[in-house]
């Protein structure tokens, strides 16, 4: 039995549906109710259960082998929930410990890569075999089938400036083939594409693929509406960590490497027109 810990967010689904078609038994674990639906996606159990809560946890861990664990984006106790589910997996003696990071946690000013990088160090004193996976900006931030009706790719930083990709689809594919492999015991990978594009590029492509115009636009970030007038403490972690990714993204972009996601998944990673194809075939 393999758990995924927020397996109901977007890289929980698509991690759990790679296992799934690759004829593993999994156990879907989430705060939202939603999680259950995953069986009838093939998952074998689903637990609805807070990452906060040591209970819910130790409940989720018993009994699996393996353990791929995703921490909620942009949470504020993200650290947290990620240092319960490695003391967790070391009391139930789980036999792999494979963590979702980011590309270069070490980038100080983004919240979201510290707490990936506070996990990573408790998952390397944990005495668990690990693996710990790196991905880039996924592709599926960009919402073909949107950016097509509206005829504007929009986002909230510079439009010239590139950032390397990742098809989450090649991430899941990666997940499934690594989690309870002893070959990949203490590896850190980076997953990253091959596109390293701006903004400008990539409104060419979807209108190449698409048929229709489509530019780019800068738009400002809403700072005033998000949260609403009362924000919770999660509100207000997540704009705060949305301005320093946004922040950095417009000035450095942010880089990275494809050779090892090519070795990882014995053929060259999905680039950017295909996954733009693959969208419009959807649609």
């Amino acid at each position: 039995m393999i758990l995924v810990t927020a397996a109901d967010g977007r890289t929980g689904r698509s991690v759990v549906r790679a296992l799934v078609r690759g004829g593993r038994r999994v156990r879907a674990f989430d705060i939202a109710t939603d999680v259950e639906q995953l069986v009838d996606e093939g998952a074998a159990e689903a637990i609805v259960g807070n990452l906060l809560d040591p209970e819910d946890v130790g409940r989720a861990v018993e009994g699996v082998e393996s353990v791929v664990h995703i921490g909620p984006p942009m949470h504020p106790r993200e650290a947290e929930m990620g240092h319960g589910v490695v003391a967790a997996a070391r009391r139930a003696g789980v036999g792999h410990f494979v963590q979702f990071s980011v590309t270069h946690p070490q980038l100080e000013p983004l919240l979201n890569h510290q707490a990936k990088l506070a996990v990573e160090r408790v998952v390397l004193q944990s005495r668990l075999p690990f693996t710990i996976l790196q991905p880039m900006h996924y592709m599926q931030n960009v919402d073909v089938a949107h950016v097509v009706a509206a005829g504007a790719l929009r986002q909230p930083y510079g439009l010239d400036t590139p950032l390397a990709h990742v098809d989450l689809e090649d991430v899941a594919e990666v997940a499934a083939k690594v989690v309870g492999e002893a070959r990949h015991h203490y590896a850190t990978y980076e997953l990253c594409g091959e596109d390293f594009c701006n903004a400008l590029e990539l409104a060419h492509v979807i209108s190449v693929e698409s048929g229709r115009p489509v530019t780019a636009e800068l738009v400002p970030f809403p700072a005033s509406t998000v949260g609403g007038p009362r924000p919770s403490e999660e509100d207000d972690y997540r704009l705060d960590a949305m301005f320093r990714l946004f922040g950095h993204y417009g000035r450095y972009g942010i880089t990275g490497n494809p050779n090892v996601l090519s070795w990882l998944l014995g053929r060259r990673p999905t680039r950017f027109d295909e996954y733009v194809r693959r969208c419009l075939a959807i649609h």
